[in-house]
């Protein structure tokens, strides 16, 4: 009998079971990963709407009127709601804006973020989020993708929860 070394290692066949169970596990674990990173960063664009609405019914109570305070400086100047919101984290990837209705700008308001292009949040599932001064939260019409709800209630409902 001749002395024959057995070798040691993975046979082709091995290594090809191997990356094809760790592309399945990729399959499957990216997306769910990508969602829970659009869900958390939509949270906190959520968060900075509820903050946002909480700022606006403190400018209210001092100034009477949600559209400029006392000294006639628009709540839209760059000194007032658009400094609050512009370092939040939310900021990278969703423009929060106030705008005051035209045809009563002194008793309402509506706080949007809109989602930034260029960002991986431009194709979020859940669109332009809203909240305005009677605490309605909503989504614009038109913004979110059948994969958020069949209608705009259960978008709403998904998205906001």
């Amino acid at each position: 009998m001749k002395n024959m070394k057995r070798q040691h290692g993975f046979t082709l066949i091995e290594l090809m079971i191997t990356v094809a169970v760790i592309g399945i596990l990729a399959a499957i674990a990216f997306p769910s990963y990508t969602e829970q990173i659009a869900r958390g960063r939509r949270t906190e664009a959520q968060t900075v709407l509820l903050s946002g609405q909480q700022w606006m019914e403190r400018f209210y109570s001092e100034n009477y009127r949600y559209d400029q305070n006392s000294a006639g400086i628009a709540v839209t100047d760059a000194s007032q709601f658009p400094a609050r919101v512009a370092s939040t984290p939310a900021a990278a990837y969703y423009a929060i804006t106030v705008s005051n209705s035209a045809s009563s700008p002194r008793t309402s308001y509506t706080i949007t973020a809109t989602r930034k292009t260029g960002t991986s949040m431009a194709a979020d599932r859940c669109g332009d989020m809203t909240v305005d001064h009677l605490g309605r939260r909503s989504i614009v019409a038109g913004t979110y993708t059948a994969k958020a709800g069949s209608n705009l209630a259960t978008a709403i409902a998904y998205c906001w929860k």
